[in-house]
C-alpha cells in the first residue's frame, strides 16, 4: 500500500462521513448552554448628589465646614464685642484714620505693572 492508496482511502471515508445522530447534537447543545455563564444584572446608578453633599464637598468637607463655622463665629464674636486691646490696637495701626481713607495697598502700580 502506498501513499495514493492512503488518500484514496482517506477520500473515501470522507465521502461517506456519517452525520451526528439528532439526539446526540441536542444532549451537546443542552450541556453547552448548561455550561455558559449567567449574565450578570446590570447596576444601579447611584443617586444624583444633593445641593447640600455638593456644598460641603466644595468647602472641603466637614473639617471645612467646621473651619469656615468657627471662622464665622470669630469675625462675629470680634464684629460685636469689639474687646478693649483690639480696638486699642486697630486704632495704633489706623492712628484714628477714617476707614475710608485706609490704603490697605499703598503702591498698587507694582501690582498693576505687565511683565
Amino acid at each position: 500500500m502506498d501513499a495514493q492508496d492512503l488518500d484514496d482511502l482517506f477520500a473515501m471515508a470522507r465521502a461517506d462521513a456519517p452525520d451526528a445522530s439528532p439526539a446526540l447534537m441536542a444532549r451537546v447543545l443542552q450541556d453547552a448552554l448548561d455550561n455558559q455563564p449567567v449574565p450578570a444584572s446590570p447596576r444601579r446608578a447611584p443617586p444624583a448628589k444633593g445641593f447640600w453633599s455638593v456644598l460641603v464637598a466644595a468647602v472641603g468637607g466637614g473639617a471645612g465646614l467646621a473651619g469656615l463655622g468657627s471662622a464665622t463665629l470669630a469675625g462675629l464674636f470680634f464684629g460685636l464685642v469689639q474687646p478693649a486691646p483690639l480696638t486699642a490696637l486697630t486704632e495704633v495701626l489706623w492712628q484714628d484714620t477714617a476707614v475710608d481713607q485706609v490704603e490697605l495697598f499703598p503702591s498698587i502700580d507694582d501690582f498693576l505693572t505687565e511683565g
